[in-house]
């Protein structure tokens, strides 16, 4: 086969499973398999090559297989056990309304994501909120959008993957690149508050809001509860249950730990003390199952379809044919057109580190005498890179997805026309000021 029809299988392959996974007529796990199979045997591979292709991808998946897995776990126990009732009840004492709630978001995430880690990201923020909103009586997938938008756009910081694999594919440093991209950057984030006001406006509208006549304190009290869930409840452990919540994220942000091993270690524990003896804590596990087996396997099946997309020829060809088409007359423009078009690009699931590694840097080589390294790599991050959770095949969306209970197609459909806002806003903003040339 030739370049050309490699390139157009994997655009193709992208563009089928966007569609598909936003018509929600399969549990997502299945055409992130199916799929990839299908143009996989279009190329007629040897089974040795598929083979290496896929176990590529599921290798890649086995670290975040295993965080998520621990992650519910322990944050299962720690909702069974109550924790999170207090603490929520405390952060209501200052977010008495709809748009407080909106704005804390927000502000949660920008400092939920200060390493750089989406799945962190929803494992702190998105728990304790989700209470919040269903006792306020807004909708989750509010809460999972204003997430993802604001995560996205802070995954631009120079410790994160994205600006890392970027400066190392260019050879300059992340630092350099966080600066010229910072104007994008905090349009991206007034953008994040200003969509957080408009939902908390909509929401209001819809009847969300404290009921008439009850105090924030008193919207999670245990006499609510159900006598199973009383029976589940550890107050005596509050504080040191706090304190494995506090030490969990110390660890992930400062030990140098991988997360999934603070998570299982962090889950025996809780475990162990929360509900000791084999049968209750049989009984724990058993119940957040469905939970794990669900988003585990689409952790999985997002193996398949990264591994047949970045390691058979079709990344490769899409890299040569995308530098050819925006190759001669029109190099002293490219970045002005590419930076216009990452995130329709990133939103059908382009592969982020084809991106970092290859395309953006050969773009750069085109047009070098137009645009030094560092602008290119700017103009990248700020429009590619705020889509990354709304981008099917990112692992750490699903963990929020699962945490949220929102589909990907209706979290797509909802989330879609503000990640395009958002980076056109950023780029274009960009421009005008003069931080990235046209």
């Amino acid at each position: 086969m030739s370049v050309t029809v490699y390139a157009v299988l994997g655009f193709t392959m992208m563009l089928v499973l966007t569609a598909v996974l936003v018509s929600g007529k399969f549990t997502p796990s299945i055409p992130m398999i199916v799929i990839p199979i299908v143009f996989a045997m279009i190329m007629r591979p040897t089974l040795a090559d598929l083979s290496d292709w896929v176990t590529a991808g599921l290798k890649g998946q086995v670290s975040n297989a295993a965080m998520f897995t621990f992650a519910i776990i322990f944050f299962g126990v720690m909702m069974d056990a109550g924790v999170f009732d207090r603490l929520v009840g405390k952060m209501m004492l200052g977010a008495k309304s709809v748009t407080a709630v909106c704005i804390l978001t927000v502000l949660a995430t920008i400092v939920g994501h200060s390493d750089g880690s989406g799945a962190t990201t929803f494992l702190i923020v998105i728990p304790p909120f989700l209470m919040i909103y269903q006792k306020l009586k807004m909708r989750p997938i509010v809460l999972m959008c204003l997430v993802s938008l604001t995560a996205g756009v802070m995954n631009c910081l120079p410790w994160g993957g994205p600006c890392g694999r970027l400066a190392a594919g260019f050879g300059v440093s992340a630092t350099e690149i966080m600066i010229a991209e910072l104007p994008g950057m905090i349009i991206g984030l007034i953008c994040c508050f200003l969509i957080a006001l408009y939902y908390a406006a909509q929401e209001k509208k819809r009847g969300a809001g404290l009921p008439a006549g009850v105090k924030p304190g008193d919207l999670f009290r245990a006499a609510d509860k159900t006598e199973e869930e009383k029976a589940l409840l550890r107050p005596r452990l509050f504080m040191f249950n706090v304190a494995m919540i506090i030490l969990v994220v110390i660890a992930m942000f400062a030990s140098g730990l991988p997360t999934f091993f603070c998570f299982m270690a962090a889950a025996s524990i809780s475990l162990i003390v929360n509900y000791p003896g084999a049968k209750q804590q049989a009984e724990r596990l058993k119940s957040y199952a469905p939970t794990v087996l669900t988003m585990v396997s689409v952790l999985f099946a997002s193996g398949v379809f990264t591994g047949v997309l970045n390691n058979s020829p079709m990344k490769d060809s899409m890299v040569q044919v995308v530098s050819e088409i925006l190759s001669g007359g029109t190099a002293a423009h490219i970045n002005t057109i590419m930076g216009f078009l990452w995130g329709p690009l990133s939103a059908i699931g382009l592969n982020h580190e084809a991106c970092a590694y290859t395309i953006v840097p050969m773009l750069q080589s085109i047009a070098s005498d137009y645009i030094t390294p560092v602008q290119a790599a700017a103009a990248y991050l700020m429009t590619f890179v705020p889509q990354v959770f709304v981008n099917p095949a990112t692992a750490a969306m699903y963990i929020g997805l699962g945490l949220s209970g929102i589909e990907f197609k209706d979290h797509w459909k909802f989330s879609f026309k503000w990640v395009m806002l958002i980076c056109t806003a950023c780029f274009a903003g960009s421009l005008l000021i003069g931080a990235i040339p046209f």
